[in-house]
């Protein structure tokens, strides 16, 4: 509509002439300051070479000093050019006043650069560039004089005159750049060139600064700045002033070349026009150039609201309708009545946010404020009428309310608003919808207010799904705001609605009395609401917008109050003989079906008729109360004659005086044709008490025999069952077991004759199951086989899925061991696998996830705990005769090749052999060892490896005697040499190896490593001798992968004589935790990571579980000062509510190191 609207270029503000003095003088000593460090840097900044001396305070203080001046040129660039609009078309070449500080900058500007040409002839080489260079430099200098001379002499020039010494600076900085090009040294003409630079943009900005912009506005004895708007439909300057501005006294401000005007004092230099508008609301003002704009004034006729924003624009309260703004400035003016104060100001409203330009706002005060004669209160509501084109709809409505007993209805009054000297049209300012004094006056604690809210609910921090109802709720207000509270008041509305409910559902419904509903519910405040919505036809009013209350535990259900009536009296093509709520509201259809209740609406309605259809004559009266103000908003907001951007919305009237008269002719119609309306229900249904079972009921007492069709809507008619109907007391019943079903919400029932054809239909309609029959949710679980050797996994919950996987990893070293296990499908419906973990062959945390018909839809998962996998077995026996020793392996029965690698303590493993094993049928290996093989008697050593000769599975020693000598006196055992232990330090990190009786080595090394994956993390460890003789080392369990067993051997002297040798088995590994908090209304999640200090770096993958890794994010975590990894998600980025599966992975994307889950309601 306005193509010149903008903000106000000039704010009230204190101390504004001082915060801009300031400016310049801090901007005029860095800059001398800059001067003084360049000149100390040139002195005593290089050595007698020429080259920088090292660490030169000047050096570095010199950037310092330049940056801060420019950042104090930048700010003073953005501040003042919107205020230089305020001044005379002169001082749009300038970014200062036309003042002696000004000229005298130019004066001496044009002398520097005279200075510059003589000195360029003087000492400088005369070459043709040089030459050029003077010649430019002079003429420069004679064009700023010029100019100097026609600012001071008020004499307009070209603004292009300022070219000249623009080309100088050009030529000057080609010309210095080329002589210091070859200078590696920067610090010898850095300051030089970027002066020069800034020097060129600088005049190249000014000689194209002038222009002739056309701006008008009015600034009044407060200091506030009403704003020109230009209507793109005549092309005319409308300024809309208060209702307490005098028209006589304004004084326009302008910008632009304005030369003549059509009436009033001009003020030329000035930029401002006196006396124009004391006869009329109109001048025309002629600019250079012979362009002429017409300037309109137009009063308001409202209360006028001006609101001042401080530290934020409109533009930035428009991005996010929730985000508060505190301390914005307040003046309304109400006649003589004036009130100020300091308002925090914010968004409101759904539908009317988000689809139209003029937005709805909410203020609040810091204290208690009556408002136009209107109760006190701390919140107010601007209502922007933006889909009613007559802005009367909201107003008619509450003023009938007001005569109909309702118990609170919100008060409105209309204004004129102004945000930012901007005018945003005709506005109405009333109360909010809440508890308080004067308002929704609760007593209890709990006492709450809520709202059924089909489209916006789900937005809310707390709310619920009322099945019976097919309906959600949200907490709006409550009288006490705190946990305890808030879950109480949830409780009590939840159940008082449930019993209504079950009611409603329940046989017999239609014989409730009038007593019996008011233990339930507030009939009169539901009559009363279905009135008023139902008479003006309000399509939203029991979809949204459906307010109920509840006064704690002990009170019944309330409805009220009213709200939201901008949709309505055929402002979405509703036919003055429609009705809304018997058609299309689940709780309506039951109640108006109940006689007691249609009768006692009856009363009311006989009671309030006159004001109901006395509407229409009200109609004239809020017409004349807006007034010209009308004119104003539709000439800020050219909407009229428009399409309605709300979907199904009436387009806009071509005239305002057409909107009002469609409003009175709708009215008048619809008193004419209105009347309680019951349509009698002959297809309706109850639950039996378990609610497992729905009944439906037909009042057809011609038919002879009956089918109902029934299916649920989700997903078409994929449940659709036939049932047959009975004739019980009237009318035919048929019994719906709901677990045909599995599903709730609207279910779909056609009624059809005998022989159920289609031209047997007879009737069709919905009906609503609440949380009856819930699916079985999927759900996996692991378990451990007896023998622990396996996780048998089983899925539950998944009987529809056509195909299963168990995609299982264990927790160490992230997916290194991923296998994919595809399930099989047992006759219950449940998948199950059981995984061999000698495939993954390492204790303590397992992953299993459920994917299910593809490897992209994940399913559910879960996790386990393997303590300890048992270790195969291996025995070493010395046969018979004493020549063999008999080796045997078990519980590896999954290898497909053992070798048995042998040798004797004696000389380290001089006597090395591989002998491969033979697989038996139970599974074990096997093989004989001759002796003669080896080094005869003494310890042995006997390893075993799998399928590689890289793959260490167990161990074992045997000893051989010596043969016996029955010449010789036997002799006594010998002591044991040696002797070596592994222990766990306290704190589940390290291993502390100890070996003892060998003080004869001179050195001695611990190759460690993990039973897992043979020898892949072996480490040898250097031990330390003790002064009592023996070896210790302390092993770093974080060297290795993880829990389980370890072996360790002692080298001693050399890393081929093996002198000891032991194993430890570790049960458990310290475990990093991951926690989750939901904040800011669930719309965040910080993830913390703790026990995991030792990463470099982490990131969390978060992604919802619903439509599998679809939303998957990857967050790249902050490290805290304690150690712990943090990251706050914004839901916003994903899509879904539900279950969250967050990851953790370590300094790489490949190393798993956590996981969990969050539940987003």
């Amino acid at each position: 509509m306005f193509s010149g609207a903008e903000r106000a270029v000039f704010r009230k503000k204190k101390g504004f002439g001082f915060v801009k003095i300031l400016h310049w003088l801090l901007l005029v000593l860095f800059s001398a300051a800059a001067a003084l460090a360049r000149l100390r840097l040139l002195a005593v900044g290089f050595d007698a070479d020429g080259l920088p001396v090292p660490m030169d305070l000047n050096t570095m203080v010199l950037p310092a000093v330049l940056v801060v001046a420019a950042v104090i040129a930048v700010i003073m660039a953005r501040r003042y050019p919107a205020q230089r609009e305020l001044c005379g078309s002169m001082d749009l070449y300038f970014a200062f006043d036309r003042s002696t500080l000004a000229v005298l900058l130019m004066v001496l500007g044009s002398f520097a650069l005279i200075g510059s040409a003589v000195c360029s002839l003087v000492f400088s080489l005369r070459t043709t560039l040089t030459m050029i260079l003077s010649v430019f430099l002079a003429v420069g200098a004679a064009c700023l004089l010029y100019a100097t001379t026609a600012l001071r002499r008020k004499v307009e020039f070209p603004g292009v005159a300022l070219l000249v010494p623009v080309c100088a600076m050009v030529l000057a900085l080609i010309l210095f750049y080329r002589e210091h090009a070859a200078d590696p040294i920067l610090r010898h003409y850095y300051v030089e060139t970027l002066a020069l630079a800034a020097l060129t943009v600088l005049l190249t900005a000014t000689a194209f600064a002038g222009d002739n912009d056309f701006r008008c506005w009015t600034v009044d004895a407060r200091q506030w700045t009403n704003q020109g708007c230009r209507s793109e439909q005549d092309g005319v300057w409308y300024l809309f002033l208060p209702q307490d501005e005098s028209l006589a006294d304004t004084v326009l401000s302008f910008s632009g070349r304005v030369t003549a005007a059509s009436a009033g004092a001009l003020d030329r230099e000035g930029g401002t026009l006196t006396g124009a508008f004391a006869d009329r609301d109109r001048v025309t003002l002629t600019l250079e150039g012979g362009r002429t704009e017409t300037v309109c004034l137009r009063q308001s006729s409202l209360p006028s609201l001006r609101l001042t924003l401080n530290g934020t624009t409109l533009d930035q309260i428009h991005q996010d309708k929730d985000v508060k703004y505190p301390g914005n400035d307040l003046v309304l003016t109400d006649g003589d009545d004036v009130l100020t104060g300091a308002v925090e100001i914010k968004g409101r409203g759904n539908s009317t946010w988000r689809e139209y330009a003029k937005k709805p706002y909410q203020i609040k005060f810091s204290k208690k404020t009556s408002v136009l004669g209107m109760p006190a209160a701390k919140k107010w509501i601007l209502l922007a009428n933006a889909s009613d084109d007559s802005m009367i709809r909201t107003r008619l409505v509450y003023d009938a309310a007001e005569q109909m007993d309702f118990p609170f209805v919100t008060e409105y009054q209309y204004v004129d608003l102004w945000i930012d000297g901007q005018y945003l049209g005709v506005y109405l300012l009333g109360e909010k919808a809440e508890i308080g004094k004067g308002r929704l006056n609760l007593q209890d604690p709990a006492g709450a207010m809520f709202e059924l809210d089909n489209g916006f609910a789900t937005d809310e921090d707390h709310y619920f799904f009322e099945g019976r109802l097919n309906s959600y709720f949200a907490l709006k207000e409550i009288v006490e705001e705190d946990d305890g509270h808030i879950q109480q008041a949830m409780t009590n509305f939840q159940t008082a609605m449930t019993r209504l409910t079950t009611a409603l559902t329940s046989q017999g419904w239609e014989n409730l009395s009038l007593s019996q509903l008011n233990e339930m519910i507030d009939v009169d405040s539901l009559a009363r609401y279905y009135l008023m919505n139902e008479y003006v036809l309000n399509g939203e009013s029991f979809f949204t917008s459906f307010f109920w209350y509840q006064d704690g535990a002990s009170d019944v259900l309330h409805v009220g109050p009213l709200w939201d009536f901008d949709t309505c009296m055929g402002n979405k093509n509703e036919k003055v003989t429609d009705y809304n709520a018997s058609s299309t509201s689940v709780l309506m259809k039951k109640m108006l079906n109940i006689p007691a209740f249609y009768q006692r609406v009856q009363e009311l309605y006989a009671r309030y008729k006159p004001v109901l259809t006395g509407m229409a004559g009200q109609v004239d009266g809020l017409r004349d109360e807006i007034g010209v103000s009308a004119d104003l908003n539709y000439l800020r907001w050219s909407t009229l004659g428009a399409a309605n951007p709300k979907p199904g919305g009436t387009p806009f009237a071509p005239t305002y005086d057409e909107a009002i008269s469609r409003v009175r002719t709708w009215l008048t119609g619809r008193a004419n044709a209105f009347t309680p309306t019951v349509r009698p229900q002959q297809l309706g249904y109850y639950f039996n008490a378990s609610r497992t079972v729905m009944y439906l009921t037909y009042s057809a007492p011609s038919q002879t025999s009956l089918r109902f069709a029934v299916w649920g809507e989700q997903d078409g008619q994929n449940d659709l069952h036939w049932y047959q109907a009975k004739q019980q007391n009237g009318r035919w019943v048929a019994e719906v077991p709901l677990i045909n079903h599995q599903e709730t919400g609207t279910y779909m029932v056609h009624v059809y004759n005998q022989n159920g054809l289609p031209q047997g239909l007879l009737d069709h309609g919905t009906v609503v199951v609440d949380n009856l029959v819930q699916p079985e949710k999927p759900a996996l679980k692991a378990a451990l086989s007896a023998d622990g050797r396996y996780l048998n996994l089983t899925l539950t919950g998944g009987s529809d899925l056509t195909q299963v996987w168990f995609p299982t990893w264990s927790e160490k070293n992230g997916q290194d061991d991923l296998q994919w296990y595809e399930a099989k499908k047992q006759a219950d419906g449940s998948w199950t696998y059981s995984v061999a973990l000698s495939r993954h062959n390492t204790t303590g945390t397992y992953f299993i996830h459920a994917y299910g018909n593809n490897k992209k839809n994940l399913v559910t998962h879960t996790t386990a705990y393997v303590e300890k996998i048992p270790g195969p077995e291996m025995k070493a026996a010395l046969s018979a005769d004493g020549r063999y020793l008999d080796v045997t392996l078990t519980g590896r029965s999954d290898l497909t090749q053992v070798w048995f690698p042998t040798w004797s303590q004696v000389n380290g493993q001089d006597d090395l052999r591989w002998h491969e094993a033979a697989r038996q049928t139970d599974g074990s290996w096997t093989c004989r060892i001759a002796l003669s093989d080896h080094s005869g008697t003494g310890v042995y050593f006997i390893h075993a490896y799998g399928n590689n000769k890289k793959n260490l599975v167990a161990h074992t020693t045997v000893t051989v005697p010596q043969p016996s000598q029955p010449s010789q006196p036997e002799q006594p055992p010998q002591p044991v040499r040696s002797g070596m232990q592994a222990v766990l330090s306290a704190d589940g990190r390290y291993l502390d190896v100890t070996l003892a009786g060998r003080s004869d080595l001179t050195k001695v090394w611990f190759p460690t490593w993990g039973a897992a994956n043979g020898q892949d993390d072996l480490r040898w460890y250097e031990a330390t001798k003790q002064p009592d003789g023996s070896w210790t080392c302390r092993v770093p369990l974080a060297n290795h992968k993880s829990a389980g067993g370890f072996f360790l051997h002692a080298y001693g002297n050399n890393k081929k004589n093996l002198v000891a040798h032991t194993t430890v088995s570790v049960s458990q590994v310290v475990s990093p935790q991951v926690w989750t908090r939901l904040h800011d209304g669930g719309r965040y999640m910080t993830v913390t990571l703790t026990g995991r200090s030792d990463l470099t770096k982490v990131w969390f993958p978060t992604w919802g579980a619903a439509n599998g890794q679809d939303d998957l994010q990857w967050y790249q975590a902050v490290r805290q000062s304690n150690g712990d990894w943090s990251y706050t998600v914004n839901l916003s980025q994903h899509r879904d509510k539900g279950t969250y599966f967050i990851h953790v992975y370590g300094n790489t994307r490949q190393n798993l190191v956590a996981h969990t889950t969050a539940y987003v309601s």
